[in-house]
């Protein structure tokens, strides 16, 4: 396959790069809000577009706004690893502000870093809504750049065009479509998943310094300030020779402290993220000890039914503390966090990269019990054996089956569902995890009324008429 065509979204704050993005993704990704300053790590993703019959893989690169308040200096430096990596850059620049000091400054630090001189740049001017508009562009010529080209993110004018004009500069990525089908064969090469990591937890507990320890680079902004995180960022990591991607998602606070606009949008990307990743990783603050939002975080995991692994973070501080050990730990989070008792507990320090050594085993280990498919007739049995050791209502079971995997999901016919104790179903479970394992993820257990098919009444056989023979 063709190396993808990486193009990369530059500008000062609030010009509508993240719109943009979104506009030549083809889908709502990145965050979007009339606060400036919203996007701060690099947002990456794969795409296609199509000219011509020809189908290009493109990379889109968001980068967070240059000269704003705050993560200034980090912020700059994302920008800088982006763009040095780029096929080509976006300038992106507002039509009803014209060139503003802070593009002036952008683009000399454009030039004194030689991108100029070797990857082409767009000057694309935002927030031309129509052609009346068009005589506001005259300025942005000045700025000797490749192209000069007018749009609206917000409204998608002038997508298309700006789309041809980046293709045009790269036929040579292209792949042609065939008009017929590709012959299909027995020997197809199955499409290899690469499992999906959501890192969550509250905010300040380590969740973007984790994921650059686990990368081996700076590749998310980190600081003391909570919050710094606001969107779900992915990055591909490989562990122990297998690749993986982690999602770095915002900081969950109380509803009470998660201010209106942005941190909303953010807590609804995590969860987002949690539903399409199949393992989570809760990051636990090692220093200040577990949090009412901690079990928070953790319900909602438990609630969309994510697996998950524990990480306790930060744990190098507790040096100063050698009686309180991992074993004392652990034994406190399953006392606060019981209704996530089947999820291994890690202790780390993402500073330090300390304690991630086995993190690509574990993952393996849980996505493959997660996958396991029990058959109807193994599971019905073992139900029905399971029922005689405690049933205290006596429920009468019939067929049982496994109806799902993600997570694992059962489905059990029994005479009367309020017959099922609860602590009958606390033992289904416990009894289902030492037969079958599925560490780190929930069970579910569902029960249904159903009667015994013995006890159905026969239905009634009627005689076909024989057909009449004319003598």
């Amino acid at each position: 396959m063709k190396s993808p065509i990486r193009v990369v979204i530059v500008g000062r704050p609030n010009v509508g790069k993240s719109t943009l993005f979104n506009r030549l993704f083809g889908k709502r990704r990145a965050l979007v809000h009339d606060e400036p300053g919203v996007t701060r790590d690099r947002l990456e993703e794969k795409t296609q577009w199509w000219m011509h019959r020809v189908t290009f893989p493109v990379l889109l690169v968001d980068t967070g706004g240059v000269g704003g308040d705050r993560f200034a200096a980090e912020i700059e430096q994302q920008v800088k690893i982006a763009v040095e990596q780029a096929d080509l850059v976006l300038f992106v620049l507002d039509s009803t502000a014209g060139v503003t000091p802070l593009d002036e400054d952008l683009l000399r630090e454009l030039n004194r870093s030689g991108v100029i001189k070797k990857t082409p740049v767009f000057a694309v001017v935002n927030k031309v809504d129509d052609e009346l508009h068009e005589d506001r562009i005259a300025e942005f010529f000045s700025l000797g750049l490749d192209e000069v080209l007018t749009l609206s993110a917000e409204h998608g004018r002038g997508i298309d065009d700006l789309k041809w004009k980046i293709l045009e500069r790269f036929e040579d990525r292209g792949t042609p479509v065939l008009n017929e089908a590709p012959e299909v064969t027995d020997e197809v090469e199955p499409r290899i998943k690469i499992p999906r990591i959501a890192i969550v937890g509250k905010p300040n507990v380590g969740k973007s310094t984790l994921l650059n320890a686990i990368l081996g680079e700076n590749r998310m902004i980190t600081s003391p300030i909570a919050g710094t995180t606001v969107d779900a960022i992915d990055s591909l990591a490989d562990l122990s020779g297998k690749p993986y991607l982690f999602v770095d998602t915002a900081g969950i606070r109380r509803k009470s402290k998660t201010e209106a606009g942005i941190e909303v949008l953010s807590v609804v990307q995590t969860r987002k993220a949690l539903e399409k990743a199949d393992v989570a990783i809760l990051v636990l603050d090692g220093e200040e000890g577990l949090a009412d939002q901690d079990e928070k975080i953790g319900g909602l995991i438990e609630d969309v039914g994510c697996s998950v692994i524990l990480m306790m973070n930060k744990w190098d501080t507790q040096r100063k503390n050698p009686g309180f050990t991992q074993e004392l730990a652990a034994e406190k989070i399953r006392e606060k966090m019981a209704y996530l008792k089947y999820a291994p507990i890690l202790f780390t320090s993402a500073i330090r990269g300390q304690g991630l050594e086995k993190l690509g085993e574990l993952i393996d280990e849980i996505i493959h019990q997660r996958q396991l498919k029990i058959p109807t007739h193994d599971f019905t049995e073992w139900v029905r054996k399971e029922s005689t050791i405690h049933n205290p209502m006596n429920a009468k079971f019939f067929l049982c089956h496994q109806s799902g995997r993600n997570p694992p999901t059962f489905v059990c016919h029994v005479n009367d569902p309020d017959k099922v104790h609860f602590s009958l179903r606390r033992h289904f479970v416990n009894a289902l995890r030492e037969r079958w394992g599925y560490m780190g993820s929930p069970v579910r257990l569902l029960f249904i009324e159903a009667k015994n098919r013995k006890s159905l009444p026969r239905k009634k056989k009627t005689r076909r008429n024989s057909p009449k023979v004319a003598v």
